[in-house]
């Protein structure tokens, strides 16, 4: 399982040969110089002709030192969206040639989606074979190749597939309503297996595990849009379209613990605050290029507008400098954009690598990345779907219709490439790079030993494989040999044996006493979160001796855990648990953080613990805040349980919560808690609540920031300028609009009164002629 110590050896007789070999790249980049294809503005600006793989390889632009090389395409494989590697390093990619054959989407129910397994059979770098694995499928959008076996996402259904060899073998349905409702672009996708061994997804509120042979499905937070990723501690990061990245800054389902509490630092936090994108060619054709602020003077994209398949690069085989970076594709832009990440405490940051270029661009209209994922050998491989069209015809505008018309971009179909991007810095980096790569995986005839012996490996890819395996295997064998490596000066290796216990079921106090007493401050709170897991158990009560013994840590991150552990252990010892919380509040000064993490731990005993700590002059007066409001939320919840909806009422009701969960919870949340820079909030809104006639013009000929909402304003650039009307969306007829305005009005922490269809016929009929959105102005003087 380590690199062949007999290339190294032999590094000095293959000189030639490699030399022969970096200076034939695939992509022209040789010497730190890498041009794009010469394409005149105007034949960028008029024309999307369809390149060759061998051709698309010249119009790429990188970061100096890199390159990127071809690793499948047509015929190979046809219109890839997403892949998972197996334990033998193949390719497991999932194919959905039935999406938008054309502007009207005809055809998209068809029976064409594929997953294929890719296979380097000569072990050259690029793949060779391809295999059909299951066919006949409605635009399957995920997989993962999990106990034996491979994960689906086949809307609205998740299969698990067996495996008979290469050949699929038993279905097996594992969730009927994985992806119900919704379009393309907003259903649920992503079957990342996270660091807990849970199986988490974007666009979706639901994690999955196998647990004793069976499948299940647990409740978790709403994340994202297309693609999902974690970095070394587990958290997870996503995007929506117009925001490139978002994470979550604690453990997942921490802050669900409390219904009545609604964080706002913790999950779903802006990431990269940073939305500009730098292409290397005009892009007219983006779904508002109409609009005077979504393209710059030469024509091209200014801010993410279809962000996707983000990745946080773990692997071995780039400068140290890109470890744990947040990579990012932008379709619409032809381009993937490059974070550098930064921890401040127990909070993180994106900053955009460099002022005004990217990591990867093209002048290719038609390259369309659509995912990016970390590999065996160490390097990022790149999904492009390679076609005209990308935008759904659910958001499809008359502008991007006519740009797709004027430069034919429906056809041709049944593209697609797959790209590895590889560090070359000088000569004799490549020559180092050729030998270091990591060996193609034979995990699957891996012994225990050789699988313990990769959680340390330097590639994130391995250490999660070797995990997965192990806790998949479920041999106890492999227990004192996961408490040696807690002894160990590996930080890394550490935290992955101690979600091998946990996997297995053989965690204990004595483990998660010595990994709470060394390594770094990242891995001493991962030991604690994992602690938490012991309540209810035996254990209980000498685990939380342990996690008392951690009080005075004044490490963010450990303190930030130990909030949010101490909550599972209130049935233990309540008067101990409040006291320890009550010492964090007034150590943690004003941190909105920690508040949430602390509320998140009090749930059904906030009064008392606001009584406990109202003579305490050290606590922060927002963490009062906070619980007053907590408190607040739950009362109005008990409410709102009692009220009654006629027959008609409530159908309207259930009509505008599946209109709202296709069309408006992809930007204001399912939680109606909104998501800037993209929408305001919902929940508690003035103009929600407000006199209906005012929400049905807004929803009717949209709305012009700045907007106060709450008591807060949002304005340009922090939120959109223009929330777009519905008026002439065939779509939207007045029932439509009444029920999704009365699903609003009546959900979250609202109560208002229902809209009638017959109020938002009077106002489109009287307002026929308006062709312009409201501004707030306007409307607060109706």
């Amino acid at each position: 399982m380590r690199r062949n110590t007999v290339f190294i050896i032999l590094i000095s007789l293959l000189v030639i040969g490699v030399f022969f070999s970096f200076i034939s790249s695939s992509n022209a980049h040789l010497f730190g110089e890498n041009p794009p294809i010469a394409i005149s503005d105007s034949i960028l600006f008029n024309s999307a002709p369809v390149l060759s793989p061998e051709q698309a390889l010249q119009t790429f632009r990188l970061e100096e030192g890199f390159s990127i090389e071809l690793v499948a395409s047509e015929p190979l494989i046809e219109d890839p969206v997403a892949m998972d590697f197996d334990e033998r390093g193949r390719m497991w990619v999932v194919e959905m040639p039935s999406y938008m054959p054309d502007i009207q989407g005809t055809g998209e129910d068809q029976q064409t989606g594929q997953i294929v397994i890719l296979e380097d059979a000569d072990q050259d770098g690029k793949m060779d074979r391809s295999k059909v694995f299951l066919k006949d499928l409605i635009l399957p959008r995920a997989v993962a190749v999990v106990q034996g076996g491979v994960l689906v996402a086949e809307p609205p259904r998740l299969w698990f597939v067996e495996r008979n060899g290469d050949k699929a073998g038993k279905k097996v349905l594992v969730d009927t309503a994985y992806a119900v409702g919704g379009n393309v672009e907003h259903q649920p996708n992503g079957l990342m297996k996270g660091m807990d061994n849970w199986i988490y997804n974007a666009k979706s509120g639901a994690r999955y595990k196998n647990q004793k042979g069976q499948w299940i499905k647990e409740v978790t937070e709403f994340r994202g849009q297309w693609g999902i990723t974690q970095d070394d501690f587990g958290r997870l990061y996503y995007n929506t379209n117009s925001n490139q990245l978002r994470g979550d800054l604690v453990p997942p389902n921490s802050m669900l613990r409390n219904p009545n509490l609604s964080p706002k630092e913790s999950v779903n936090r802006e990431i990269a605050a940073n939305q500009r994108v730098f292409p290397i060619r005009p892009t007219p054709g983006v779904n508002r290029g109409y609009k005077e602020e979504t393209l710059d003077a030469e024509k091209k994209l200014t801010s993410f507008t279809a962000a996707c398949g983000p990745v946080i690069y773990r692997g071995n085989q780039y400068p140290e400098s890109y470890y744990e970076n947040a990579f990012v594709c932008e379709p619409s832009a032809n381009l993937v954009k490059r974070n550098i990440l930064i921890e401040t405490g127990a909070y993180v940051r994106a900053d955009q690598a460099y002022a005004n270029q990217e990591f990867l661009a093209s002048t290719d209209e038609r390259f369309r990345p659509v995912n990016l994922y970390n590999a065996p050998d160490g390097n990022l491989y790149l999904i492009d779907m390679y076609r005209g069209i990308i935008q759904h015809e659910t958001y499809l505008t008359n502008y991007l219709k006519d740009q797709i018309k004027d430069r034919a971009l429906e056809k041709p179909l049944g593209l697609g490439r797959i790209y590895r991007i590889v560090y070359e810095g000088n000569w004799f980096d490549q020559l180092m790079n050729k030998f270091s790569e990591n060996q193609q995986p034979q995990l699957d005839v891996a012994s225990n030993e050789e699988l313990l012996s990769l959680l340390s490996h330097p590639n994130g890819w391995w250490r999660d494989m070797a995990q997965h395996l192990l806790v998949e295997r479920n041999n106890r064998e492999v227990v004192p040999a996961l408490n040696e490596i807690l002894e160990g000066d590996h930080d890394l290796a550490k935290i992955h044996a101690l979600w091998v216990l946990d996997g297995i079921g053989a965690t204990n106090t004595e483990s998660k006493k010595t990994a709470l007493q060394s390594g770094n401050t990242d891995a001493r709170a991962m030991a604690i979160q994992v602690a938490g897991r012991l309540a209810g158990t035996t254990d209980a009560a000498a685990m939380l001796n342990v996690l008392e013994e951690m009080r005075h840590s004044t490490d963010s991150p450990e303190q930030l855990q130990l909030a949010i552990s101490l909550g599972e252990f209130v049935k233990t010892d309540s008067a101990k648990v409040s006291k320890m919380l009550q010492n964090l509040a007034a150590s943690s000064g004003n941190d909105p953080l920690m508040n949430e993490a602390i509320a998140s731990s009090l749930h059904g005993w906030e009064g008392k613990f606001l009584a406990a700590i109202a003579n305490q002059s050290d606590v922060d007066p927002s963490l009062i805040t906070l619980l007053n409001e907590v408190i607040r939320n739950g009362h109005l919840k008990t409410q709102l349980k009692g009220k009654d909806f006629n027959k008609e009422e409530k159908a309207r009701f259930i009509l505008g919560k599946s209109i709202y969960e296709k069309t408006c919870a992809g930007c204001h949340q399912e939680n109606g808690e909104g998501l800037i820079p993209i929408a305001p909030p919902l929940a508690g809104s003035n103009w929600v609540l407000g006199p209906e006639e005012r929400l049905i013009r807004i929803v009717l000929h949209g709305l012009k920031g700045p907007v106060t909402v709450a008591g807060k304003v949002y304005k340009e650039p922090e939120v959109q300028p223009v929330m777009p009307g519905l008026k002439d969306n065939p779509m939207f007829d007045n029932e439509k609009l009444a029920a999704v305005l009365t699903y609003i009005r009546n959900t979250w922490v609202n109560d208002a009164d229902v809209v009638d269809s017959n109020q938002v016929k009077e106002i489109r009929e009287s307002e026929m002629g308006r062709n312009e959105p409201y501004t707030e102005q306007e409307l607060l003087m109706k």
